[in-house]
């Protein structure tokens, strides 16, 4: 049975290395090319450069008045999993010529036939089979699936179990799988696949539990890995001088990366958001900078090989991690023309970088409020109050604990940061990025962190490694903001109710859509950020929206039923009692 097995796999692999590419199928050039099918939204950011901007404008902010729901679907992930009753929706759906492609937090994989306009059909639905009890008890924070990506006639999926799915796009059935992340230690998945060329490139979740962030390709012709970049370096590798505990923590040192990146065609390079490291809470577990967490790094997609290298927060004591994505922009800074990657920082701050070197250009603060440090080097990029005599950095004293002061004062922007794992926009016709935000101040509590050893022996990836704990002091609030991406500059701003967790839409009809956790899904005026249309789907959207459009007519959609957390609560007792759904919501003009 073993043999027949591996025969047929061989040949199915064989036969997927050899089909002709067919007129719909989803090649790198065409991948390159996205802005000559605005009706379609193909790849995750909606182009390689991560604008989530798309030109259609028939919904524009004259039109946005008469836009309805036209027709929802139920989706799954309901289903109990441990200390999670359902998948939370977080995921960014793929339109291609009228079929959509989205996943539900527990990843299974949906084929939705939303070409009728007035209604939508399930065409197939992939369920990777995972175990929920146990996969959600190993989880680091929480049920999660970020959607898929789209490579010749097939779909690739991940699950929270750590596995790699190809799909075959017309009837959902499984080509491969491949085992890429080990739960039992804590690794899992949840970020949607970066295609390049044949190439899928995911990262690891984890890193409250003591894992070791890596980067990883596997050959979508083969089912094979390519490469595994490793975010935290080893003996031999550059920044491993910066672990200098001298007990091999740089093993379990965090780097997590759960948010799929960037990509720079002119360059070939990608460019991936880095996690915190850990433990969190107790840097003097972790004496020195802390390569590479909290930073970004660019890397070759052929081989995995690190390009360069920049942290936002060596040390760092906050909890800051910079996962979220890292836009390409051409634009000029201060009289020259420059290649930028951006990012707008879980620290509260705004970075220019130069793409092809990593040299920092301007950073500046974006958040409301920013206490952890009196601003960053012009030179640099440091924080100003980074020490490079010493090995455990003390900001700003008092906006973090340490062993001696468990306890921190308030701190701002709170340990959620500034802007979290949720996507923004670049609208290049206005030339903004629009940011939703969080805002308000928090305190983190330090708790001497034990090694494994001192915890038994074993890697025990159900107890946490995050050494000490983040908790409201206040209520937070959020903001919807334009930033000027030329000087960092906060252009416009509006206060919402609610921090936000869904993320941002930017179109050529000069609007932004974003959704919130009381369930409002709003449109803005993108030159004047206040609202111009809303609809509340009664439950939380803590997943992107994107547009679409079929027989040159546009739609909006996007996923709603968030779980409400207890954190949330806390400061905004009147969602305590919202009930979650699990809902693909479309909306079009009437």
């Amino acid at each position: 049975m073993r043999t027949i097995s591996a025969a047929l796999l061989t040949s199915l692999l064989v036969a997927t290395a050899l089909t002709p590419v067919g007129a719909d199928d989803m090649t790198h050039q065409r991948a390159l090319s996205v802005a000559k099918e605005p009706h379609n939204w193909l790849l995750h950011h909606g182009n390689y450069e991560g604008w989530r901007f798309s030109s259609l404008k028939d919904i524009n902010t004259d039109t946005v008045k008469n836009l309805r729901p036209v027709f929802t679907v139920a989706l799954g992930g309901y289903e109990s999993g441990g200390r999670y009753k359902h998948g939370n929706l977080q995921a960014t759906p793929i339109v291609e010529n009228g079929m959509m492609y989205v996943t539900d937090g527990w990843g299974s994989v949906y084929a939705i036939d939303v070409s009728n306009g007035r209604k939508a059909s399930i065409k197939w639905k992939f369920d990777p089979g995972t175990d929920r009890a146990w996969a959600g008890d190993v989880a680091c924070c929480g049920v999660n699936n970020r959607g898929v990506a789209l490579w010749k006639d097939k779909v690739i999926s991940v699950s929270l179990d750590g596995r790699l799915f190809s799909l075959d796009k017309a009837t959902g059935e499984m080509v491969w799988e491949r085992k890429v992340a080990d739960p039992a230690v804590a690794e899992t998945l949840t970020l949607a696949p970066l295609v390049i060329r044949d190439i899928a490139i995911v990262g690891v979740a984890g890193g409250e539990y003591g894992i070791r962030g890596w980067i990883d390709g596997t050959d979508l012709n083969t089912g094979k890995q390519v490469w595994r970049t490793y975010t935290i370096p080893g003996p031999g590798e550059p920044g491993h001088e910066t672990w200098k505990d001298g007990k091999e923590r740089y093993k379990h040192g965090g780097g997590s990366v759960w948010v799929t990146a960037t990509y720079d065609p002119e360059t070939d390079t990608f460019y991936q958001g880095i996690g915190n490291a850990g433990p969190d809470w107790d840097p003097e577990y972790r004496p020195g900078d802390n390569k590479w967490a909290a930073s970004v790094l660019a890397l070759d997609p052929t081989t995995g090989k690190i390009k360069w290298g920049y942290q936002y927060t060596p040390n760092d004591p906050y909890d800051y991690d910079e996962v979220s994505e890292h836009p390409i922009i051409n634009a000029r800074v201060s009289g020259e023309n420059r290649k930028l990657v951006v990012h707008v920082a879980r620290n509260g701050f705004y970075y220019a970088l130069d793409r092809s070197s990593g040299e920092f250009i301007l950073g500046k603060q974006y958040v409301d409020e920013l206490n952890w440090t009196t601003g960053l080097d012009p030179a640099t990029g440091r924080p100003l109050n980074y020490n490079p005599n010493t090995d455990v950095q003390e900001y700003r004293p008092g906006s973090h604990g340490s062993r001696a002061k468990p306890k921190s004062d308030r701190l701002c922007p709170s340990h959620y940061g500034g802007k979290n794992w949720q996507p923004g926009a670049y609208n290049p016709e206005l030339n903004l990025l629009f940011v939703a935000s969080i805002e308000g101040c928090n305190e983190v509590e330090t708790v001497e962190q034990k090694d494994f050893v001192s915890q038994g022996g074993t890697v025990k990836p159900r107890e946490r490694f995050a050494g000490g704990a983040g908790r409201p002091t206040e209520r937070l609030y959020g903001s919807l903001k334009a930033l000027d991406p030329t000087t960092g500059e906060t252009v416009g701003r509006l206060r919402l109710t609610y921090p936000n967790y869904s993320g941002v839409l930017a179109t050529a009809g000069n609007l932004v859509f974003l959704g919130q956790y009381d369930g409002s899904f709003s449109a803005h005026d993108a030159k004047t950020l206040q609202e111009v249309w809303s609809f509340n789907v009664g439950t939380g959207i803590n997943a992107p929206p994107i547009t679409y459009s079929v027989d040159g007519k546009q739609y909006v959609a996007v996923l709603v039923g968030s779980r409400q957390p207890q954190n949330l609560w806390n400061y905004a007792p009147e969602l305590r009692h919202t009930s979650t759904a699990s809902m693909l919501y479309v909306f079009g003009l009437q």
